[in-house]
């Protein structure tokens, strides 16, 4: 087992919407060694609205560039990495496949090759997504079901997943993939998605505009249960070393159905208009996470209705009308 309190932790996309949910829960466990990269900094995001940037120390890193890395992890003597940074914006993967191609797939290689070169590391979680089965028929989606994105950002999921996969069976490190569904909670701050973007409208009072047909099923996991998910892959490591694990709810929605819920949860009206412009969309998405449930007794604890109101309140307080 990986003992948080006495390891050195790396978390890399510290600074983003489920990293920072990350440190502050690993802040209870170990309060003097997590290093923290990131490429820039939002003064509006819940790493800052939580005062973590105060609890951490903070290395400036673009993981495509591998000397940096390597640098901050042998400086560091890091034991236990979580690699959360990421390219994760669907939209912009579509734009500009290199920048994501570079980040997700080679900026995962050069984590896990300074890893392999500095050695001696107790656990890596490599945070992979639902989007790496890619368009699969066979659901829910079980951790033995093929790795199939074809379009940049699916791909890219798909690519460094397979790369944390080689580098447990070819160099042994100690290597386990998470697999998240939609993940949702205070501090994610890409409007583009469904929820924030749907709170964001009903706070401004404007009109939500709904990309897809309005039909697309999605399966919708509040960020705590995430991150608890990643700590007890830390945790475990040495019995689960190489293996994948899904992390998932029982909010599996279409567009409208998460709207509806939502203005019956807030008692607000929500005036949205579909546009059906959206491209590469998945028709439905969803996770068999038994695997997580047997092996490491996870199961999501916070439900579809408490989530939507502590995001709500925290986009009220922090973010929105700040």
């Amino acid at each position: 087992m990986a003992e948080l309190k006495q390891s050195n932790i790396l978390v890399t996309g510290a600074a983003g919407f489920i990293g920072s949910h990350l440190v502050e829960e690993l802040l209870k466990y170990n309060s003097h060694n997590i290093i923290c990269t990131y490429r820039s900094l939002n003064l509006r995001s819940y790493f800052y609205s939580q005062k973590l940037s105060e609890k951490v120390i903070l290395a400036n890193c673009d993981i495509k560039d591998f000397k940096r890395v390597f640098d901050i992890i042998t400086k560091y003597n890091i034991d236990i990495v979580f690699h959360l940074a990421a390219q994760a914006i669907v939209d912009t993967a579509y734009k500009n496949p290199i920048e994501t191609i570079e980040t997700n797939v080679m900026g995962t290689a050069n984590i896990l090759e300074a890893c392999r070169l500095k050695g001696g590391l107790k656990s890596i979680i490599v945070v992979s997504s639902d989007k790496a089965y890619g368009k699969s028929k066979e659901l829910p989606y079980k951790e033995t079901s093929p790795l199939k994105g074809d379009h940049p950002y699916d791909v890219s999921k798909s690519s460094a997943d397979l790369i944390g996969q080689t580098y447990f069976k070819t160099y042994n490190l100690p290597i386990i993939i998470s697999r998240f569904s939609n993940v949702f909670g205070p501090g994610d701050l890409n409007f583009s998605r469904l929820i924030p973007g749907v709170l964001e409208s009903i706070i401004k009072k404007e009109e939500f505009l709904i990309r897809s047909n309005g039909g697309m099923v999605r399966e919708y996991t509040y960020v705590k249960d995430i991150v608890d998910g990643c700590i007890k892959l830390a945790q475990k490591t040495e019995g689960i070393a190489g293996e994948s694990f899904n992390f998932g709810s029982k909010n599996i929605f279409s567009v409208m159905e998460a709207i509806e819920k939502i203005q019956q949860i807030l008692a607000e009206k929500i005036n949205y208009r579909i546009l059906n412009i959206a491209k590469n969309e998945i028709p439905q998405q969803y996770l068999d996470w038994t695997k997580a449930n047997t092996r490491l007794d996870w199961k999501p604890e916070t439900n579809f209705e408490d989530g939507i109101k502590k995001t709500f309140d925290w986009y009220r307080n922090y973010h929105l009308e700040n």
